[in-house]
């Protein structure tokens, strides 16, 4: 948890469990939260990631509690199982694709395919471990568009609206996605069912007085977020440039940090060969935003890794190759180019660029938003993975002793900057287990991983068989 983002989120999280109150405590350091119409400092971002840290955070406070520690334990463990609490955003976006994909008519293997290629071959795996909101967002925004096509009962109508909502409360330009959303309901049904329009919008209206009423508590304007008086994000500055720096530029290039999207074209037209309503409605969304973040001054994100704008809207780029069958001199290029996307994230996965970051300014480096291809975040992580990685192999070999680690309240992330990114390396460096211990975590781990993968592949290709000979 070291960006400002996941800091506010949890600020807010603490306040909802200990306060019952949706104002901040007022103890982030070093950043100057908007002060709302009744004096109290509340946090211009969504509340709905606040909510969803709730339960981790209340079981975070249980396990520090059994721990004891005293108070820098108080303040690092519930931190520590609050930002695990986006993997499970980020696992459940996983089945919701693999839902549409379905919903679609993919065959259940391609479907597979596509969405461990979304997962695994884009920035959503390194967000997967952030404290932003962005996975969380991806979650509300593809469950409302996969009730939006699937349809099976009425009532699908009225989640998807709510879901809509839900994105709304989360992140507050999704109300684009919402109206897109709806458009695509009321195209669809218009001619069949008219009550699933009206469902759909019964479903959104209610989440939108929501948000507008929290606007309103804040701020004293319903459509005052926050974001109006803040200068940062730079509303109505050049398209073309920011347009340039998400598809091409070293700090927040979506091709460069997500390659796999080379192969979006053949997978829209693949698709709309199938479905050009929700063709056309994968192409809206997300052009529709990357035209919205590009006309932003602050288009890169401040201190993100990649495009962290766009990543919400990543499956309308991914999940179309599924219903892509590339002929055979095409399928080395596809291989290689997921391949690529692939091993692109490892070093966004195996260290926080927060931390890396952090460690060049204290060199006396300027990389916050350095556009220099010398000092891109993907190159500086790629670096710190390799000598952070080389460390810890030597220490779990039993090379080299244990470092010294000091646990204090607020400097834990800045005293374990030189570890890779993974909890039980964090607990074997700071003493809490061994290196054994820690050893058999991460064996284990991958063992159930590998076995969840293969337990999915086989399922999909006993499905896919049955589906081909049905159609034979």
């Amino acid at each position: 948890m070291t960006t400002t983002d996941a800091v506010i989120a949890y600020d807010v999280t603490r306040s909802i469990v200990e306060r019952g109150s949706i104002a901040m405590t007022g103890e982030v350091p070093g950043y100057a939260p908007y002060r709302g119409v009744d004096g109290r400092q509340y946090s211009p971002f969504g509340i709905a990631q606040s909510i969803w840290n709730v339960p981790f955070y209340v079981a975070g406070r249980r396990a520090a509690d059994v721990m004891g520690g005293g108070k820098a334990t108080a303040q690092t463990i519930p931190k520590a199982v609050v930002a695990l609490g986006t993997v499970p955003a980020v696992a459940l976006l996983a089945w919701v694709c693999f839902q549409i994909a379905l919903a679609l008519g993919a065959v259940p293997l391609a479907a597979l395919r596509a969405v461990l290629l979304l997962i695994f071959g884009t920035s959503l795996w390194p967000y997967s471990g952030f404290g932003f909101n962005q996975p969380l967002t991806a979650l509300f925004l593809w469950s409302a568009v996969f009730f939006a096509i699937d349809a099976r009962t009425r009532y699908s109508g009225l989640v998807a609206g709510v879901c809509a909502g839900l994105a709304i409360l989360t992140r507050h330009e999704m109300l684009i996605a919402a109206v897109l959303i709806g458009m695509y309901v009321a195209m669809r049904s218009w001619h069949k069912d008219r009550a699933f329009t009206a469902l759909y919008a019964a479903g959104l209206l209610p989440m939108i007085a929501a948000w507008c009423w929290l606007n309103w508590w804040r701020f004293g304007h319903p459509f005052e977020s926050g974001y109006f008086r803040d200068q940062t994000p730079g509303f109505g500055s050049s398209i073309w440039a920011g347009g340039a720096g998400l598809l091409l530029s070293p700090y927040a290039s979506l091709i460069v940090y997500s390659p796999v999207v080379l192969l979006s074209v053949a997978g829209l037209r693949a698709l709309s060969r199938r479905d050009r309503s929700a063709t056309l409605l994968f192409a809206t969304l997300f052009f529709g935003y990357f035209v919205f973040y590009a006309s932003l001054g602050n288009w890169m994100g401040g201190r993100s890794y990649g495009p962290r704008y766009l990543v919400p809207l990543l499956p309308a780029l991914v999940l179309p190759l599924a219903f892509w069958s590339p002929s055979r001199r095409w399928r080395y290029l596809v291989v290689g180019v997921a391949t690529l996307s692939v091993l692109v994230q490892i070093p966004g996965v195996a260290v926080d660029y927060s931390k890396v970051r952090m460690e060049s300014a204290r060199a006396g480096e300027t990389v916050a938003q350095d556009m220099r291809w010398g000092s891109m975040p993907l190159l500086l992580n790629a670096r710190a993975t390799v000598f952070n990685g080389h460390r810890a192999v030597r220490y779990l070999a039993g090379r080299d002793g244990a470092p010294s680690v000091a646990i204090g309240q607020n400097d834990l992330s800045t005293a374990l900057s030189f570890s890779l990114d993974f909890w039980w390396l964090y607990l074997a460096y700071v003493g809490i287990i061994d290196r054994l211990t820690a050893l058999v975590v991460a064996l284990a781990l991958a063992a159930s991983a590998a076995a969840a993968l293969r337990m999915a592949w086989v399922t999909a290709s006993r499905a896919s068989s049955v589906m081909s000979g049905e159609r034979a």
